[in-house]
């Protein structure tokens, strides 16, 4: 028999894994443990899953000394508690979270009652009976036992009981997934009373399935199944929500009462049972007073950022344009990715990595690698070999990629660093070009929370010490735990803050979306919507061709365009409608600037900012002007000026269904950052409807959408730019909170600077004379233009 590696004896962290060599080689090590005990164990063929059922007296039959053995026996329970890690649940109201379960895991949660109200309140099932009958009646129980005593709550199926928290999850196929929310929306519509079902359905959420995964990230099949509750004070406010049993069709009353659920209504001496009904019903004014309170606190909490902005500096070095960014070089270090991370990926081809260090251990399989190679010509290197690197490979946007496949993973990560001649490659490469010196850098992209025996902590460390210092590097993820984690641990091994350095407020899809706007040719192919905090997201063509009723203004919207700049601008200030072209032509160098109509200033600086104040979903301004003043033209260039602030559409077709067009505007809302708070809001124009029923109609229906789409802010999330024609418009035309009038009158400074344009015009063209364009009929034509 050939003579086992070294490597191969090193005991990894799974136990199950074990062979009876690398069992000896433990028990070897352990202190205490003499050489003929571990000679028995070797003589008697102990592996990993035999040594985890073994105990003190099994080992002291097979002729293991009593203290030995116990040594033994403590040091592998040590080993099977340390592998129960401990997790935190998926996060509350989410469901495109990268977040996984692994099975044997302890969520760091226990089953609990109301807190603050918020934060949410968690019970455990088990679901060894797996019949979607069970899994019914046990969320309508905890949902309506939330909702009355007014706290937002998730109940996990898969989840053991003893002990306490432990993830076992439910075998799910991938068809019965829709049966569940099928048949619970069913249920709600039946189980409570008729008054409240609406109410129900929208504060009951739809079964989230998170995978549970084997400790090696392969898959087991099983998924753990969780409803969030979140009863809304807008849509609760006092009322008390009864439900009627399935079979026996009795009235309950559940109310949260620590860890589990209590029927107030439950068969009980007459007396007592009434005795708690009335205690309950009369402190539910309390409850929802509490509710609202807390609510707006969460609210106030949420803190505004503009990482987005400095996420456009960090990466390009303060330049700004990754067209002219200041570092010639980037290098990738990544870990396990989750599926509904890499569309969001496409950024790392545009950077075109000096080479990317994968720590993932499925990336080849289904993860990041796996997609990348899709769009982009991808270099897998060994490790034990020489990487290719070099000017040409780079200028040919081959990406080297470098895994590690995790057998020094229990020695320290230097040794990997020593050992592996592909990282020593790129080093030397990098050092020949003075890229170390401070046009190189790297990225972190943390895609998984990290523990502390990672390779990535001690790769951030060598990197900290190639780059003498921190400012080499940049941090990315998408959620404040996972920087919290990494941060601390960091701290810890380096003893160095590096806050400064990471972005982590933004979505991936927010990352990406900034760092592809960054490049001249994406901002002339493809199409950007405002993100959060100078953030920009990319408008996927799929996307945008679904919201039918929207002409949706991008904030690169005109650029890559080959429009005629002369016929547009003599079209429109000959009287023709406005163009989204005219005002990006008129912010062009050596271009006249749009003329501002007298109220745009008004509206901008002070009307639109006070609407954002309030705490509505849906606010509504009004934009009343007689015909042929130039409102369109007013309104319009208000969604121009804001369409980096707010994402800008305009309804193209009134008598679009207006269910549709609210489902429109929310999905345009959650683009790309679907469960970021606050989102970017979205300002719709609405042109020539004929009654402000209608209207009010639209802003209901759009409050709604967004109430069912858990879109929740303390500002408005959708502003309506009513724009109506009003035939006389009598009394007063002072502006009001939500309306402003336009009259026909123009001012004579406006009248004098079109006669400027319309002179300019004649010089560029040899269609018209200063006699024609000074007519009557077209000053007019440029006067309602002006307006």
């Amino acid at each position: 028999m050939a003579e086992m590696q070294t490597d191969d004896l090193v005991p990894s962290s799974d136990m199950e894994a074990w062979s009876r060599h690398q069992v000896r080689e433990w028990a070897l090590n352990l202190g205490g443990v003499d050489q003929n005990s571990v000679d028995i164990l070797f003589n008697q063929d102990i592996t990993g899953p035999s040594l985890k059922h073994l105990d003190t007296t099994d080992l002291t039959q097979m002729g293991v000394k009593f203290g030995p053995a116990k040594l033994i026996i403590v040091a592998k329970n040590e080993i099977i508690k340390a592998k129960e890690k401990q997790c935190t649940p998926y996060p509350f109201g989410k469901y495109a979270a990268a977040h996984w379960y692994i099975e044997g895991d302890i969520l760091i949660v226990a089953e609990s009652g109301a807190s603050d109200l918020i934060e949410p309140c968690h019970e455990f099932k088990a679901f060894t009976n797996t019949k979607m009958d069970k899994f019914v009646d046990e969320v309508i129980r905890f949902g309506a036992s939330c909702m009355n005593s007014h706290t937002n709550g998730t109940i996990h199926f898969g989840i053991m009981d003893q002990p306490h928290g432990k993830i076992q999850g439910v075998l799910v196929d991938s068809k019965e997934k829709e049966h569940y929310d099928q048949k619970l929306r069913f249920a709600i519509s039946k189980r409570f009373a008729y008054k409240h079902k609406d109410v129900a359905q929208q504060c009951i959420k739809p079964p989230r399935f998170v995978e549970v995964l084997n400790r090696n990230l392969t898959t087991t099949g099983k998924f753990v199944i969780e409803v969030d509750i979140v009863p809304y004070n807008t849509i609760c406010k006092s009322k008390v929500f009864h439900t009627y049993n399935a079979i026996t069709k009795e009235k309950q009353l559940f109310v949260r009462e620590g860890g589990s659920c209590r029927n107030f209504l439950a068969p009980t001496t007459f007396d007592k049972k009434m005795k708690d009904y009335q205690r309950f019903v009369s402190n539910v004014d309390d409850l929802t007073e509490r509710r609202k309170k807390s609510e707006e606190k969460q609210l106030c909490a949420v803190k505004r950022h503009m990482q987005g902005s400095k996420l456009c500096q960090m990466i390009t070095g303060g330049t700004g344009s990754l067209d002219r960014s200041y570092y010639t070089h980037y290098i990738i270090v990544t870990n396990n990715s989750h599926p509904t991370q890499l569309d969001s990926m496409r950024f790392l081809i545009h950077l075109r990595p000096a080479i990317v260090f994968d720590f993932g251990h499925k990336s080849a399989q289904n993860g990041l690698y796996k997609h990348i190679q899709k769009y982009s010509k991808v270099i897998a290197v060994p490790e034990e070999c020489k990487c290719s690197m070099s000017a040409k490979n780079i200028s040919l946007h081959v990406i080297p990629w470098l895994f590690h496949s995790g057998k020094f993973r229990q020695s320290s990560i230097q040794v990997w660093f020593r050992k592996c001649t592909a990282f020593q490659s790129v080093n030397t490469f990098l050092y020949q070009k003075d890229v170390f010196q401070n046009k190189c850098l790297v990225v972190f992209l943390i895609l998984s929370e990290v523990d502390q025996l990672d390779p990535l902590v001690e790769t951030f460390c060598t990197f900290y010490q190639q780059l003498k210092g921190k400012q080499q590097i940049l941090c990315i993820c998408d959620n404040e735990n996972a920087f919290t984690l990494w941060k601390n641990l960091i701290d810890t091994r380096c003893e160095v803050d590096i806050s400064n350095r990471c972005i982590y407020e933004l979505s991936f899809a927010e990352v990406n979306g900034t760092i592809l706007s960054l490049q001249s040719k994406n901002r002339r192919k493809s199409r950007f919507l405002p993100g959060a905090g100078g953030g920009r997201v990319l408008l996927k063509k799929k996307v945008e061709h679904q919201l039918t009723t929207l002409d949706v203004v991008c904030v690169n919207q005109c650029e890559g365009g080959n429009e005629d700049q002369v016929s547009i601008e003599q079209n429109f200030y000959r009287g023709g409608d406005v163009s989204w072209w005219n005002f990006y032509f008129s912010e062009q160098p050596g271009s006249m600037p749009f003329i501002k109509r007298d109220k745009f200033v008004y509206i901008v600086d002070t009307l639109i900012p006070d609407l954002c104040s309030l705490r509505k979903a849906c606010v509504l301004l009004n934009l009343l002007h007689v015909p042929g003043c130039g409102g369109t033209t007013l309104a319009k260039y208000t969604l121009w000026t804001f369409r980096e602030k707010f994402r800008s559409a305009v309804l193209i077709d009134n008598d679009a269904d207006p269910v549709t067009v609210a489902e429109h505007v929310v999905t345009l809302l959650q683009c790309g950052c679907k469960e970021q708070e606050p989102p970017v809001p979205v300002l719709l124009m609405i042109d020539d409807f004929k009654d402000m029923e209608k209207v009010f109609n639209l802003q209901q229906l759009i409050e709604r959408q967004c109430l069912s789409s858990s879109v929740q802010s303390r500002s408005p999330q959708v502003i309506l730019l009513n724009c109506m024609r009003s035939e006389h418009i009598s009394g007063p035309t002072d502006p009001t909170e939500d309306t402003v009038f336009i009259e026909q009158s123009i001012f004579e400074d406006q009248q004098a600077k079109g006669n400027i344009f319309l002179d300019i015009l004649c010089q560029n063209t040899q269609e018209c004379s200063p006699a024609k364009c000074h007519s009557p009929s077209t000053e007019a034509g440029a006067s309602d233009a002006i307006k």
